[in-house]
């Protein structure tokens, strides 16, 4: 089949017309007018929402002896495990309660909240997300306070007039009379109506562990006063059931005593109606409230789920990967994985990872590629290592793809000095470097192809690992192993560690299952009759060669790893320079994952839909994005916005799945530095910003159908000057002319 040329019309995304991204914009800023109005609307109803006054109350305790008198009270609920619980207890023992509700809680199980009003208990306000800075202003206490108001008001049909503020040992235990309590927070409930509850006796029963109740009652038992009435903060949660459990002893140990329980409203003179009024019929403005207040839980619950189902699958991912790294690899490389298992999980012992190609094999012949657009800093050096090797290739075809600078002339003087093993061929620039391997096609002599960037240098052993592993005619890709050529900076250093990752972990274990889905660009052999079958280097995206892996997989080929098939490429040197190249290849990715959908979760090639497509998907797209959202979640909770306790727990799971990782991958480098292990902390909070910018910048670009190129980088000349230090020896016969770009690039002389 002849090699296709597709224009850029026809790449994935583009939309030539450019209609797509006004619909786009139109459609975000609609969307967006949308959320600001909602929000705004949300909030106005929130500051302007009427609220009752607050109901005279005489403190009964002063009036009339309330010794042996115990109200019980419990916080945090409705929950829907153990508040049932403890209703069934109350009303087997006649025992009156309070249940003060959080407001998230209550709109997660409105039918509990209602069952507690139904039979027959008092409820309270307790703020809609018990958090820590709740008291920061009164206009969020009083927000909260409506906002937990009108969702009790739609779960149970009546308004809560009690309200216990959170953290009532920060204010004062030892008072149950709101109007005796210290601080502004107790001030400002009262402004909003509310008549503040404390207590005067705390079981800490928050920090009891499961099966321990002993612990709960001794508490109690030392603290309980008869003389003077008691009001006893509990929490139906606490321990697992253990509160619940001390309170089958409590009750009728303390009504044995003689001890009266009697409902928390009794100690303010008020009735249950006077506390708990019926609720009207819901306003525009109460509507507005409860129904952002839905969307806010309802939206963070399912946040929540996402990234807890992420976090599972990102820590079954690293753990399957690394056991296998370590353990199953090795075991099936030396052909010592039992024959069963090799039957149930289709593993040949020939196959990918299970062999690796030595010096002494034999090897097809080869025709190597060298694309190259604007590369005169490098381009001399990738070809000299092309022809320096211990296999040299008796065709080498470069093709400069309309190249401004000095390459052709470079090009040029290369092919008369190796005549026959070089052709150059030239044309105009595409924007595409599968264009300019397609050129190529139509000359090439033999069945092994091997493709190497124009900005790379391969190892001298590097062509004859690759050829060899074409004995086996469904071998139709083997992915080389890529360093960057130079590590001067930060950012290589960062590319290292992603490499290290990618190549001792990922290709390792993936190769097992024939999952490999990129060969990449740098260093990478193909079967030439398996690329035609594959229609040539497509155009439809701007990563061709993570297009041609994932076309040879659905086309029933194996993709093989070569470890010691080494190449080193030029890696950007700066913030500008790295966000570009992960912007296009982030982009090239999506392209690929939209592209070939289709076979996600295939049975019939199970490689890509089960291998694949869901770590493309999930791990590099979805979970990069996350990160930014995960570590701002993060800081709202550190900032006391949010519930800190629900917030760190994905950041440490993110953190600690990256942090774990990049050490793995620099365990199972041979010739790793230990010192690199520092910056695995700056490549989780500075590197993962990066990626996560690139994935927003392609996700736009792709849905405003935005065009991305070849694109043009400024070359330093890094692999040139890497092979002339590697040539400065007395034995080498010939040496390296100087880049011609001025750069910081020393001149290569040999002696």
């Amino acid at each position: 089949m002849a090699p296709r040329e597709i224009g850029a019309c026809d790449m994935v995304f583009f939309d030539a017309t450019g209609t797509r991204r006004w619909y786009v914009a139109l459609g975000a800023m609609f969307a967006l007018m949308g959320l600001f109005v909602y929000a705004g609307s949300a909030a106005w109803a929130l500051s302007t929402a009427r609220t009752e006054p607050l109901i005279t109350y005489d403190s009964q305790s002063e009036n009339r002896d309330y010794a042996k008198t115990i109200a019980l009270t419990f916080d945090d609920g409705p929950d829907p495990v153990y508040t049932p619980a403890l209703l069934d207890l109350l009303a087997e023992t006649g025992v009156p309660a309070t249940f003060f509700l959080i407001g998230e809680h209550v709109i997660d199980n409105p039918d509990v909240a209602r069952s507690v009003v139904e039979r027959g208990f008092e409820i309270g306000n307790h703020s809609f997300t018990h958090s820590e800075s709740l008291a920061s202003s009164e206009s969020r206490l009083r927000a909260e306070l409506i906002a937990t108001d009108r969702v009790i008001q739609d779960a149970t049909g009546v308004r809560a007039r009690l309200f216990r503020p959170p953290f009532l040992e920060d204010v004062n235990v030892g008072e149950f009379d709101g109007g005796k309590l210290g601080g502004d927070e107790a001030r400002w409930a009262e402004n909003a109506g509310f008549i503040v509850v404390g207590a005067n006796l705390d079981t800490q029963d928050w920090n009891v562990r499961a099966g321990h109740a002993d612990v709960i009652l001794s508490r109690i038992e030392e603290r309980l006063d008869p003389s003077r009435p008691t009001v006893i903060i509990m929490h139906e949660h606490a321990g697992k059931g253990a509160t619940i459990e001390a309170l089958k002893t409590f009750i009728p140990l303390m009504q044995s005593r003689g001890y009266t329980f009697v409902p928390v409203s009794e100690f303010f003179g008020l009735s249950r109606t006077e506390v708990m009024p019926v609720a009207e019929a819901p306003t525009a403005v109460d509507m507005l409230i409860i129904a952002s207040a839905k969307l806010v839980v309802n939206g963070s619950s399912a946040f929540n789920a996402v990234i807890f189902i992420l976090s599972l699958l990102g820590l079954a991912r690293i753990s399957t990967l690394l056991v296998s790294r370590r353990v199953l690899v090795p075991y099936v490389r030396r052909g010592w994985f039992p024959s069963l298992a090799q039957t149930i999980i289709s593993i040949p012992t020939h196959y990918g990872i299970l062999r690796t190609a030595w010096p002494g094999a034999r090897y097809a012949p080869v025709t190597v590629l060298v694309p190259a657009y604007n590369e005169a800093a490098n381009i001399e050096a990738t070809i000299l290592s092309v022809m320096s090797g211990s296999a040299i290739p008796d065709q080498v075809i470069a093709i400069d793809d309309g190249s401004t600078d000095a390459t052709p002339l470079i090009l040029e003087r290369l092919a008369k000095e190796y005549g026959e093993r070089l052709m150059v061929l030239h044309r105009e620039n595409s924007g595409s470097k599968a264009g300019a391997l397609n050129q190529a096609l139509p000359y090439v002599k033999h069945d092994v192809v091997i493709a190497i960037d124009g900005d790379t240098i391969i190892g001298t052993d590097a062509i004859r690992y690759l050829a060899a592993h074409f004995d086996k005619p469904d071998i139709g890709a083997v992915a080389g192993k890529v360093y960057p050529a130079s590590m001067d900076s930060i950012y290589a250093q960062f590319q290292y560690l992603e490499y290290m990752q990618g190549q001792n972990i990922d290709k390792q274990v993936f190769a097992l299952g024939n999952g490999i889905g990129v060969v990449p660009g740098a260093i990478g052999a193909w079967r030439l009759s398996a690329l035609q079958a594959a229609g040539g280097y497509s155009r439809d995206t701007v990563v061709e060669d993570q297009d041609l892996t994932l076309a040879l997989l659905t086309l029933g080929y194996r993709v093989e790893f070569e470890p010691n098939a080494v190449a080193y490429t030029e890696t950007p040197n700066s913030a500008r320079a790295f966000f570009r190249q992960r912007s296009r290849w982030v982009y090239g990715t999506l392209q690929c994952a939209w592209k070939y959908r289709s076979w996600l979760f295939s049975r019939e090639k199970p490689a890509v839909g089960w291998i694949v497509l869901p770590n493309t998907f999930i791990f590099n797209i979805i979970m990069p994005a996350l990160i930014p959202i995960v570590d701002g979640l993060l800081l709202l909770g550190i900032l006391g916005i949010l519930p800190l306790t629900s917030a760190i727990a994905p950041f440490l799971v993110y953190t600690a799945l990256d942090l774990w990782y990049a050490i793995e991958g620099i365990a199972n480098e041979r010739h790793a530095s230990l010192k690199l292990i520092s910056i695995v902390i700056w490549q989780r909070f500075f590197y993962r910003y990066i990626i996560a910018a690139a994935v927003y910048r392609a996700v736009v670009r792709a849905a405003f159908g935005n065009l991305v190129g070849w694109g043009s980088h400024v070359r330093r000349g890094d692999c040139h000057q890497a092979l002339g230090e590697a040539l400065r020896t007395p034995e080498t016969p010939t040496g390296l002319i100087p880049s011609p770009i001025r750069v910081a690039v020393p001149e290569v002389t040999v002696a």
